[in-house]
């Protein structure tokens, strides 16, 4: 059985620190990009398309997913490595992605 590799495309996020409540009212949840030989980012992304690419991948422990940053070339190979959710009504408040060697 082969498995598709899931692409999902990020974009760069300005708002920063207690300001991300605005954006998740507005549907957009805050991610962040980490990992070796990569400097860390802050990040963004619509919740459904986040959502939708990591369900396909597998959950938070599925295969890794193919990153990319919108506006720059090449891509990340990254797995869910945190989803943090709210306790209260089940939405998403954030991602952090680590990307892994290939």
């Amino acid at each position: 059985m082969t498995t598709q590799a899931v692409s999902l495309e990020l974009e760069p996020r300005e708002t920063l620190g207690k300001k991300v409540k605005a954006l998740r009212r507005a549907g957009i949840v805050p991610v962040h990009l980490y990992g070796r030989d990569v400097e860390s980012r802050s990040l963004q992304c619509e919740v459904r398309t986040l959502l939708r690419a990591i369900s396909q991948a597998g959950g938070e422990y599925g295969q890794p997913l193919n990153v990319s940053v919108a506006g720059e070339s090449g891509a990340y190979t990254a797995e869910a490595s945190e989803i943090q959710w709210d306790p209260r009504n089940g939405d998403v408040l954030h991602v952090d992605f680590r990307t892994v060697s290939s």
